[in-house]
């Protein structure tokens, strides 16, 4: 059996051994303990740097053929994985023979991506073409009634566009800025955008 992996595009201290890769990807959906997609496991491992794609391609195929992870639906038509009792097992009884980097690494940015992915669907932003220009819609979705709906013209799409990514990039900060300026509490507004420089 080989058990080396590819190493291109490896960044140092990342994976080199198919073997570890696979004790990565159960250790990962154990602490995570929820399923994950393919891709999402493959984004969080690629941010890393520390798994090569192929390898992981490869990983994720042999975890399944020995039903160390299996997939699931996600209830929305799509398919993640589930870790098994197998999987859980072998996470549990070879994590340590990953280095506490890539294992606290990779949690991390398991985290963000998850948190990045709830903000995405707590929020709606939307632009659409009127005569002179655009209105870009926003809706911030809570339990019961909507923390804000918010419809504002915008000259230009490439303005549209920038104003989404930095909505999508911190959506509190401009919930609470402008219920702060709304309620006449501007120096508190003017602090939280400060606060972001």
């Amino acid at each position: 059996m080989d058990f080396n992996a590819f190493v291109g595009g490896i960044e140092p201290g990342g994976l080199t051994n198919d073997f570890e890769v696979k004790i990565l990807i159960c250790f990962l959906l154990k602490k995570i303990e929820q399923p994950l997609s393919f891709d999402q496991i493959n984004e969080i491992l690629q941010k890393t740097g520390f798994v090569n794609y192929f390898e992981f391609v490869e990983a994720v195929s042999e975890l399944q053929k020995t039903d160390h992870i299996r997939p699931v639906p996600n209830g929305e038509g799509a398919e993640v994985y589930e870790l098994t009792e197998i999987g859980a097992a072998t996470a549990q009884t070879f994590h340590h023979t990953l280095p506490l980097s890539v294992r606290e690494k990779t949690v991390e940015a398991a985290r963000e991506l998850i948190q990045m992915q709830k903000k995405l669907e707590e929020i709606e932003v939307r632009y659409h073409a009127v005569s002179d220009g655009y209105i870009l819609s926003m809706k911030m979705k809570d339990i019961g009634s909507d923390l804000m709906n918010l419809d504002v013209f915008i000259p230009t799409e490439d303005e549209c566009i920038a104003i989404r990514e930095r909505i999508y990039a911190d959506p509190l900060l401009l919930y609470k800025a402008l219920l702060a300026v709304m309620l006449g509490s501007y120096q508190e507004g003017k602090e939280l955008f400060e606060e972001k420089l």
